[in-house]
Parts: structure tokens; sequence; C-alpha cells
């Protein structure tokens, strides 16, 4: 497969920004079911490409709905954009959409046998996906314009609550929450919407363990999937919606299939609507995506300054710990041993659209954190992505390594490490916003 020819930069409207679109259904074979624990599919899993040229950078930034990519799965597709769309890979960004309603796709050397047979098959499927998006957002390449709008949107809560026991999953009314919804919009010339960037903090997790009344368990691409979707519905054929997952790690759907539940005495407990739950989905998604839209269209798109695309890639080292050996073993405690484990390099990735920044990590921070970056940032236009560019579990905030939530127990960081990283964002920024 040989690179297409590199298309020129057209000055039009006073712009030289090129912009593409592209999305493709990741075709999982009926065949392959059940795999990894699911049983079918409910809604197709997609992948989405857009692409940006401003005559000197030209920067890809693609999501996929999994719950996670693992390096070798990234390295793949880095390469397949690259070279479909004629894009440096250090200038290809992967996010996940963070679905929790996907089958993993594991590195080949984990699975042997049927598993593995499975496995591959999906992988092809998604690497498939990738690569017709980011051709499709090639051809669809054509002068744009960039705008940013932020709104407001009640379809997360934060999920740490105080129980009998210690701190557990939940929904705290009164916790920590970011539902600021950034949106970029990327018009055509014409004031057509050619993609929409929407940021927010949520685990799209409403079907997270829930099963049918048979006891199947469904693919989704959950509410991010909806959102989105909802949002390619209002604007038609051509436009094409990426959800990129804020700082979510203490931020769940406001409501879920598989519910956690207190009762007066502080007491756990479990409830599954089953298929009923499925509503939940299209509702919030309906509601993220209407928000999503109506910012959207209140955003006035400009052409960004010549050379103002940039991917800067940088890393910072910050305290470990030993994560748990299983899941299954967390619950709520009052006292948790967090046993030291080094130091573990943490990449971070700023990612620039004219006067509109995103920041990456692979970790998932927690809500404050988030908000911190956005409060402290240079650029008025600020985005917090998590998941991004790899996986790598929950990086909390100090004072719920204090109070041991799941997120703290269930982490390889140690203590302090978010603040370190949030830090290292903020000095990123304002080297970028200083650089001539």
């Amino acid at each position: 497969m040989t690179a297409p020819d590199r298309p020129l930069a057209v000055e039009a409207a006073g712009t030289t920004l090129l912009a593409g679109a592209g999305k493709r259904g990741i075709g999982i074979p009926a065949s392959v079911y059940p795999v990894d624990g699911f049983t079918a599919e409910r809604d197709k899993l997609r992948a989405r490409v857009v692409l940006l040229d401003d005559g000197t950078q030209r920067v890809a930034l693609a999501v996929v709905d999994l719950t996670s990519v693992f390096d070798e799965l990234l390295d793949e597709m880095k390469h397949l954009i690259g070279r479909a769309a004629d894009v440096a890979e250090e200038n290809v960004v992967i996010a996940a959409s963070h679905t929790f309603c996907a089958p993993h796709v594991l590195p080949a050397a984990r699975l042997n046998g049927e598993a593995a047979a499975k496995n591959e098959a999906v992988r092809q499927a998604v690497l498939a996906a990738v690569h017709r998006a980011a051709e499709e957002a090639v051809r669809q390449l054509r002068p744009a314009r960039l705008g940013f709008g932020s709104g407001v949107c009640h379809a997360n809560v934060n999920r740490n609550v105080l129980t009998a026991d210690g701190w557990w999953l939940g929904a705290d009314e009164s916790g920590p929450c970011d539902r600021s919804v950034g949106v970029v919009r990327v018009d055509d010339t014409e004031g057509r919407p050619i993609a929409l960037l929407i940021n927010y903090a949520v685990q799209s997790s409403v079907l997270h363990e829930s099963v049918t009344r048979d006891g199947g368990r469904l693919v989704s691409a959950d509410l991010a999937g909806a959102a989105t979707g909802h949002v390619e519905r209002q604007y038609g054929e051509g436009t094409v919606a990426l959800f990129l997952v804020g700082a979510a790690g203490d931020q769940a759907p406001y409501l879920t299939a598989n519910r956690h539940t207190l009762d007066r005495d502080g007491a756990r407990a479990r409830t599954d609507a089953h298929e009923a739950g499925h509503l939940l989905v299209d509702l919030l998604g309906e509601r993220l995506g209407a928000e999503a839209v109506r910012v959207g269209e209140g955003i006035r798109t400009t052409a960004p300054a010549e050379g103002t695309l940039a991917v800067i890639h940088t890393h910072v080292e910050v305290p470990a710990q030993v994560p748990p050996a299983s899941l299954s073993d967390l619950r709520p405690t009052r006292d948790y041993p967090y046993r030291p484990d080094g130091m573990a390099d943490a990449p971070v990735v700023v990612v620039r659209l004219g006067d509109i920044v995103l920041a990456g990590v692979q970790a998932e921070l927690s809500s404050t954190s988030g908000l911190h970056v956005k409060e402290n940032s240079p650029f008025p236009n600020t985005m917090v992505a998590t998941m991004v560019d790899g996986a790598a579990k929950y990086m909390a905030d100090a004072r719920d390594y204090d109070r041991i939530t799941y997120g703290a127990m269930n982490s390889r960081y140690a203590k302090g490490a978010a603040e370190t990283v949030t830090a290292k964002i903020l000095d990123t920024l304002h080297t970028v916003h200083n650089k001539p």
C-alpha cells in the first residue's frame, strides 16, 4: 500500500487549513461470539478519524470504541493512519472512547487456541475500520475553519460514596463533578460541519456488568456512542462526532443499568435493570449529544494562524505502587496497605489546534485534576482527555488515597502522581502558549 499524494493547503476565505473526517463501523463477525464474555451486539462499535493540515503540520486524531488500547494495537493503528493519511506517526493521536462494553484486544502473546483466534478476528475488524476511516478523512479534505464552545450537561455523577465499611462505588450527588462539555467545531468554508470533538468527563459504563434476562452480555458503544450518534444524526451525512473522555476516573453516568445502592445503614447492594437499562443509554446519550449540538450551533469558526497546529509529546516520572493482584480482592475498607514500587513514567501529549489545546494522558485522572488543569491553563479553550495513546488505569488525586477509594486502590500509581502530572501538563501548556 502506498501513501496518497499529499494535498496542498488551499488558500480560501483567508485560511490555509484543510480538514477531513471519516468513520467506519467495527465489523465483528457474528461467528466470533461469545468473545471476552460478550454474547452478541446491541449496537455497533466505530472508529472515527479527523485529519487537520495547516500547510506546515498534518495532525490526525482518532477515537475508537474500545475500553482501552494496548501498546501493540496502538502502534498498528498509528502506522495504518500514518500511511493512509500521510501523517508522521508522532502526529497521530489515538484515544479509546472507554466504553466498558467492548471486547479487549489483547496482545497476541497473552492468548492461545480459540481465544487467540477470536481475539485476532476482533483485532482485524478494528484495524480495518481505522484504516477505512482514515482513508475517508483523506478523501474529505477541504478548506476548513475551527471554533470552540463550552456547555453544561448533567449526565454524570461522582461515583465515590461512603459505606459502612469505607469508600466504595455508587453515586454521590454532592461529590466533585465536572459537568462542562467542551466542543470543537470544524467547518468547511461554507459553514457545514465536518467534525465535532466532544470532551466530557464520564465513563461510558451505563451497561457495565449488566446482562440481559437470559444472561447475555451485549457489546455496545454505550454513552459515548449514543451521544456521538445523536450529533451525527442531527447534522446528517458527512459530519463525524468524536468523543474524548475527560478526567473521568471518579465520574460515572448519572444512571446505570447495573447499579450500586446503599440502604439506610450504609450496607451495599447491586441491582440490574437488564434490558430496561438500555433506555438509559439512549436518554443520557441524547441529553449529552443535544448539549453538544446546542453548543456547536453557537460556535463561530475562524481560520487558525498558519503553523499553530502542533503535537507535543513529553513525560514525567511519578511515584508508583504495587497494583492489586486481582480486582476481585478489592472491597471497601478503612485500612488498605498501599505498597510503594519506585517510580513510573507518565506520558503526556498536548495537541494544539490554533487557540484550542487538548491535554491528553493515558491514565484515568479524577475530575478535580481535570478541573485544576482547565482552571489554570493559559489557553482559555482547554480540554483534558484520558485514555489517550494507551491506557494506564486510575491516577486518583491525593484526597482519594487518604479516603481509600476504589480508584486509589486500583492503581499502579501512588499518592502524589496526579498532582505531579497536572503540574507537568500546566508547565507544558505555558511553554506552548509562550512559544512565538
